[in-house]
């Protein structure tokens, strides 16, 4: 959601004041911005570079995951020892 004139207007006397104030503080707290919201109000591309290369190594380890650990003898279960049961 875009802010109107008047809050925009608003924020920016708050941002003056606050350089006035305290430059180094001002300094910190521009070192947070330039990450506006697009035309959509989504994240810019930059933003959501990360968060996309995380989902693809997540898709990528999880499908190597699954072919790693697929049947390799045509989809039946590996043969296994019969369990024997002890009677105390």
């Amino acid at each position: 959601m875009a802010l109107s004139r008047a809050e925009r207007r608003t924020l920016d006397e708050i941002a003056r004041r606050v350089a006035a104030e305290d430059p180094e503080y001002a300094r910190r707290l521009s070192a947070f911005g330039g990450h506006e919201a697009g035309a959509l109000g989504l994240p810019a591309r930059r933003s959501l570079l990360p968060v996309v290369l995380v989902g693809v190594l997540l898709a990528v380890s999880f499908a190597a995951f699954a072919v790693a650990t697929a049947r390799r003898d045509g989809g039946e279960p590996a043969r296994r020892a019969p369990h024997v049961l002890l009677r105390p």
